[in-house]
């Protein structure tokens, strides 16, 4: 009967470890999805520099960019620009078959350093955009911003 307690007093113990093992399962599979270049809407990552200038148009025309709003849309444009092709070069570099394999077969802290670096590539991207689209967003009119909170939230790239 002793034996029965005892186990079970290690039944919450187990069942967190299972737990924390089974989120960073979860947690490597998304990241080895995200080196594929696989997204939410289906579309490959990798290739998020091919539109760039037809997103760039899209947005100024669907934001009424004005004259005297260019020179900081022009900033914005610039920065945008250079961070979709730096993440599709990063992106093309890791979705190759070694990257994929070498992920494999890490261990787990290896794995976690790997998906840690990446983040932090994610999070300079995001501070960068950030950095680009604040000055731009406080010269908007309201109806400007209106826009650009209805299209840019969760856009692919931001």
């Amino acid at each position: 009967m002793r034996s029965i307690v005892r186990a079970w007093k290690w039944m919450p113990a187990i069942a967190m470890i299972m737990s924390v093992a089974g989120s960073f399962g979860a947690a490597i599979a998304q990241e080895q999805d995200m080196d594929r270049g696989i997204s939410g809407r289906g579309m490959t990552m990798c290739r998020m520099d091919e539109h760039i200038d037809g997103q760039l148009a899209y947005l100024q025309t669907e934001l009424k960019i004005t004259e005297a709003q260019t020179p900081q849309w022009n900033v914005f444009a610039n920065t945008f620009r250079a961070d979709k092709e730096k993440n599709a070069r990063l992106c093309r570099a890791t979705e190759n078959e070694e990257s994929r394999s070498k992920m494999m077969s890490a261990s787990l802290p290896e794995s976690l350093g790997m998906m840690a670096a990446r983040l932090t590539v994610r999070l300079e991207s995001l501070r960068a955009m950030e950095a680009a689209i604040q000055p731009l967003y406080s010269i908007l009119s309201k109806e400007q911003k209106k826009t650009a909170d209805e299209i840019m939230k969760g856009a692919a790239g931001f």
